[in-house]
């Protein structure tokens, strides 16, 4: 077998995630499809490229010369397509990545309005550590993602950019219509010590559980967490049954049988970022991506206040939205 792009691409994938099946999911490939076609390769460099540990697998010394390699011929033929196209009145394709969000296809469409005839491929998932990783195999050009604070949310890769659309986002509680605390203005984290939690999506690869754990406990408590992995319809159903109180953002739409609640003191919140890698995203698109955000996140929930009795009364549950400044200041990767 000769050796070709996709084949270093192949390589690149899996020791930028250091998982077999990470790498099989941003490809969209079979994990044991993935596994032959990397013993193929193997085969034909002549050695073994990656080894198991317990974190997932990691570059043998063969390994690691190939990827160097394998990352450069890449980068110069990524650089030969970018450098092209301004010879043919080209932009390559936007690939665009989402947390799911209520507000994705009013900002798809006011991107849609600002780039237009630039073609804008998407991709959604509730998990931001996905979406992270997909950034950092070069499988996507630029996300928003919603992630905690800095200790449990996950890490910026290394030559990817980050920059703040909302911060704080705080977080409000989700509860039964007819719940003991339903009637409050606020509530505190020491009020819901006897509550059963429902775990957020992706929050264990997120890093929102830990973070929530953590606030809990410094409120006095260690949270009951249930109901891993449900949908957004399951767990409404749940709330409104009165079989568990969650989390949401302020743009959350109304859900029957629920009301939301926000936090006093702001004790645990979120924030929504940009991350993009620059050398595909300039910085007049990345402007341009975030006040399409911002817009859209401004006008959702202006739809939600009306529906929140005491947004005039509780500062606390108010999110602070940013706009992208003359600068762009951006936070890059600490690695």
């Amino acid at each position: 077998m000769e050796l070709d792009l996709r084949h270093l691409r192949v390589i690149c994938r899996v020791a930028d995630t250091g998982s077999i099946s990470k790498a099989a999911a941003s490809l969209q490939v079979s994990q044991p499809s993935l596994t032959a076609q990397l013993r193929r390769i193997e085969s034909a460099i002549g050695g073994e490229l990656f080894q198991r540990d317990i974190r997932g697998v990691v570059a043998t010394p063969l390994g690691q010369h190939v990827v160097v390699r394998a990352r450069a011929l890449l980068a110069d033929l990524d650089d030969l397509v970018n450098t092209s196209s301004k010879y043919v009145g080209e932009a390559s394709p936007l690939r665009l990545g989402s947390v799911s969000t209520v507000m994705f296809a009013s900002w798809l469409s006011r991107l849609e309005q600002e780039l237009a005839g630039r073609d804008i491929r998407t991709q959604v998932d509730p998990c931001g550590g996905l979406l992270t990783d997909l950034l950092a195999a070069d499988v996507l050009d630029i996300a928003m993602l919603m992630v905690c604070e800095e200790a449990y949310a996950p890490p910026c890769p290394p030559g990817v950019h980050e920059q703040k659309m909302v911060d704080p986002e705080p977080a409000l509680i989700i509860m039964a219509a007819d719940h003991r605390l339903a009637g409050r203005s606020q509530v505190s984290l020491a009020d819901l010590g006897d509550e059963t939690w429902i775990v957020p999506p992706a929050g264990r690869r997120d890093g929102a559980i830990a973070a929530q754990r953590a606030a809990c406990e410094a409120a006095g408590f260690t949270p009951n967490f249930r109901y891993d992995e449900l949908g957004e319809h399951e767990a409404a159903q749940l709330i409104a049954a009165g079989r568990g109180i969650a989390t949401c953002a302020p743009t959350i739409g109304p859900l029957p049988g629920t009301v939301v609640v926000p936090l006093a003191d702001q004790a645990l919140e979120f924030r929504r970022v940009l991350r993009w890698r620059p050398e595909r995203v300039p910085a007049d698109v990345v402007g341009t991506v975030h006040r399409a955000f911002t817009e859209s996140y401004r006008e959702v929930l202006a739809s939600r206040i009306p529906n929140y009795p005491w947004w005039d009364s509780a500062p606390s549950g108010h999110p602070v939205v940013h706009e992208p400044a003359g600068g762009l200041e951006t936070i890059r990767s600490s690695r």
